[in-house]
């Protein structure tokens, strides 16, 4: 089963393989290119083993060369900073030395003071003064400055000692000048007193008060916290004698009775310390620092600023350094503190600041301080570089002979190969050249069919492919040019023609709340122009005799100029408005051809096209709706439907505000009328009746005669007159009469209004009814005298009926009915 798998799976693969561009060659093509391929293929596998190798080699050695040379480089840094320790430690020994032999110089003279405090060859009594402030002080031109706080007083005992200790002045001055790292030589006294060389004017320097006792270096060394009374070293400390900071060397000192008598000490400069650690040198740009058991920092070149974060290390020297003392460290400075703490000597390496570093420390067991080392990794492995750079330029001359090798056999291989099936191949180049510029987009290519084999059948093949593929192509993008142009032209019609809509929304909607015409025109005018964005909006209205179309309104200057000289068009004759007007048709006109001619109007010259329609009611022209804009065919006939629509609502605006003037005309009209009769009919009344009013009395109601008038007059009394109004006009007036003295209040006067208007509606209906009455009378008198009439057929009889009847009926003596001559409107 397993054999016949793999059998198939070979099948499948020649399957694939005639399937593709190799399968249509001929023989000796394809064992052209098979030779080539394994060729190719056994050279580039042979190539990338010799490559791999050569690589994998040279990785081993430049490795192995590598950790030799760091581990020969840690050697020697070790073994440097090993040699620099013994040398600072010979340094802080030294030191230690020198102080303790001033130590054993001050004892000795002490211990010989019944032969040298006699003050023979100084005084304290005589050469020590009190100052101001109370401390004592010596002359500032000896060798050595004495200083005695004030709380001290200047007892014999002190004087014979001082007396004693001033003969140090013999050998320390000396002393002083062949030890330059050492800034000052001085002695603490028990009794507080202090001898300091050289001369600073110590008392002029230091608080009056000042206590030598207390100060750390002296403090370390009394026999308390010095049992074995060994030379000790002070942790750094601001000097009072102002050297700046100052680490001390100081030793007790006892006399002959093996009594403490006080503490001799050396002050060595932190900055003499910086001065001889910056001596030490490892490559071109390593340094040395030096830090304490509790990681202060004790000297510091300038190289290491950088790294450490420092600007100024002076500021820094003497104190712990943490994070608050260095807040611009890197991270990896307190790990090097750390490794360095952890023992007394050791390297190692480390990234500080993106470059790697080598680190090496040793301790001073001197003064148990730590001096580290740091150095570049890049300058201590120069070698290893130099070493790499060989072997790489190495493995690169052998990769490329054997390049060069394998190229060479490929290239002899090939041209064997090709030159055998070159002849085969020049038809199938070609037939390749023309399919790749079909593929990108040269569809008139086509394969020169020269053989009649399979490749001739492929490039017949493919120039019918082709053909067909170019028409194709081309039939696509025709249509769908086509397309996307109808689209695009339906979509801007769409938008073009929905803005128009809702401009005639907001013209209708601004135009309806208006119905007086003198008002309506300009607005339609000013919002259609406004709405629609043209240049001139003019409306025309034919005049009573529909001769001429007048100018009623326009939203331009110049149209307001036309319309201020009473603008008008002979209709049918003058521009496109008469047309219209004239026609009852829209009207296109644009800046071209026969139309420009319209475009002469000296009141409106950035006109450009222009367009008219006919406004209409009920089928009749009223005017026209004229629209201008500056730019060239800016009209259509799809917007003549658009804005057809836009004449519709104007026409139908105007008829509605003029139908609504008719109306306003008419029923004021009436009004007048009515107002005319209603007045005409209480003048017949009170005519008719002869009365002039009635007076209301307890003994009650009495009419009133015009003659009597003058009578209702009192001299005692005075005349409360309201009007009796009715339908807004006074008929007559309602006197009250009362006493002179009394005075009428705003109630009584409200009470006679009330009763006056009663009266009015009274009276009104009185007349109503009297009127209605009246005309009853008289339609029964008409109806009784046609009854009459009608009672006959003889046209002489009806008429002496109602001669008859009209002068019973008006009381009239005669009465005459005179025939007329009426005349046919045919003739």
């Amino acid at each position: 089963m397993e054999a016949q798998r793999k059998m198939k799976n070979r099948f499948r693969f020649f399957d694939w393989l005639e399937n593709t561009a190799f399968g249509r060659l001929n023989l000796r093509s394809k064992l052209t290119l098979s030779n080539m391929l394994i060729t190719f293929f056994v050279i580039l596998s042979l190539g990338a083993y010799v490559y791999y190798r050569t690589q994998q080699a040279g990785s081993q050695l430049t490795s192995q060369l590598e950790g030799n040379i760091r581990n020969r480089v840690e050697e020697n840094l070790a073994s440097t900073s090993s040699e620099q320790a013994a040398l600072l430690n010979s340094f802080f020994t030294a030191l230690s030395s020198d102080t303790a032999v001033i130590g054993s110089t001050v004892e000795d003279i002490l211990n010989k003071r019944t032969s040298l405090d006699s003050g023979m060859y100084w005084d304290a009594n005589t050469s020590l003064s009190r100052l101001e402030n109370g401390s004592w002080d010596n002359s500032n031109d000896e060798a050595s400055s004495i200083f005695i706080p004030a709380d001290v007083p200047l007892t014999d005992t002190l004087a014979r000692k001082l007396n004693s200790l001033k003969h140090t002045e013999l050998m320390i001055p000396s002393f002083l000048e062949d030890n330059p790292d050492i800034v000052a030589i001085y002695f603490g006294g028990i009794l507080k007193e202090t001898v300091y060389y050289p001369n600073i004017d110590l008392a002029n320097i230091v608080p009056p008060d000042f206590d030598v006792t207390g100060r750390v270096w002296y403090v370390d060394a009394e026999p308390t916290n010095n049992p074995d009374r060994e030379v000790v070293w002070s942790t750094p400390y601001q000097d009072a004698a102002l050297n700046g900071l100052v680490i001390t060397t100081s030793v007790p000192v006892f006399n002959a009775q093996n009594r403490f008598q006080g503490v001799a000490a050396m002050d060595v400069q932190l900055t003499q310390i910086t001065n001889v650690v910056s001596n030490i040198r490892v490559g071109e740009t390593g340094y040395a620092f030096l830090i304490d058991s509790d990681n202060r920092l004790m000297a510091l070149p300038q190289q290491g600023y950088s790294d450490f974060g420092i600007v100024d290390a002076t500021q820094n020297f003497g104190q712990v350094m943490d994070s608050t003392t260095v807040p611009d460290a890197p991270v990896e400075l307190f790990e090097i503190l750390n490794q360095v703490s952890t023992g007394e000597r050791g390297v190692f390496n480390i990234s500080l600041n993106g470059s790697e570093r080598f680190v090496a420390f040793q301790q001073v067991p001197e003064v148990n301080y730590k001096l580290v080392i740091v150095v570049p990794a890049i300058e201590m492995l120069t070698e290893t570089a130099i070493v790499k750079s060989q072997i790489q330029q190495e493995t690169r001359n052998t990769i490329a002979i054997s390049l060069l090798l394998i190229a060479g056999i490929f290239v002899l291989a090939s041209i064997t190969s090709l030159a055998i099936g070159n002849r085969l191949t020049t038809p199938l180049q070609s037939l390749t050249r023309v399919a790749n510029e079909i593929i990108a987009g040269n569809f008139d290519a086509k394969a020169e069919v020269e053989t009649k084999d399979e490749i001739g059948t492929l490039s017949t093949t493919l120039n019918t492919m082709t053909a067909n593929i170019k028409e194709m192509v081309q039939s696509l993008e025709q249509r769908v040019h086509e397309r996307t142009a109808e689209l695009q032209e339906s979509l801007e019609k769409n938008e073009r023609r929905s803005k128009q809509y809702e401009a005639i929304a907001k013209v209708t909607q601004a135009i309806n709340a208006t119905q007086n015409l003198q008002e309506l025109l300009p607005q339609i005018s000013q919002v259609i122009s406004e709405q629609f964005g043209f240049y001139h909006t003019g409306i025309f209205l034919n005049d009573a005799g529909n001769q001429y179309a007048i100018l009623g309104a326009a939203n331009s200057e110049g149209g307001k100029r036309m319309l201020k000289r009473g603008h008008q068009l002979k209709i049918g004759e003058q521009g496109i408005v008469g047309y219209v007007t004239g026609v009852g048709r829209p009207r296109i006109a644009l800046d071209v051809g026969s139309d420009a001619v319209y475009f002469n109007n000296p009141d409106l010259p950035e006109t450009r096209s222009e367009m008219a329609l006919p406004l209409t009611i009920a089928g009749q022209i009223i005017g026209a709706l004229d629209v201008q804009s500056t730019e060239s065919n800016a009209f259509t006939e799809e917007d003549v439907d658009v804005l057809g629509t836009l004449a519709e609502q104007v026409s139908l605006a105007i008829q509605n505000a003029r139908l609504y003037e008719q109306t306003q005309k008419s029923l004021a009209e009436a009004e007048a009328v009515s107002r005319q009769y209603f007045t005409e009919t209480w003048k017949s009344l009170s005519q008719e009746s002869r009365i002039a009013g009635y007076r209301y009395t307890p003994a009650g109601t009495i009419p009133i005669a015009e003659e009597q008038m003058p009578e209702i007059v009192s001299t005692d009394r005075k005349s409360i007159s309201v009007p009796i109004i009715i339908r807004g006009q006074t008929v007559g007036e309602l006197a009250v009469l009362v006493p002179k003295q009394e005075h009428i209040k705003a109630d009584q006067m409200e009470l006679i209004h009330a009763v006056a208007d009663r009266v009015g509606i009274f009276a009104e209906n009185a007349r109503l009814f009297d009127e209605t009455s009246r005309r009853a009378e008289r339609e029964h008198l008409v109806s009784d005298i046609t009854a009459k009439i009608r009672s006959t057929n003889d046209p002489r009889e009806m008429l002496e009926t109602a001669i008859k009847e009209l002068r019973e009926a008006l009381k009239v003596s005669r009465i005459e009915i005179v025939p007329q001559k009426v005349t046919s409107p045919d003739k």
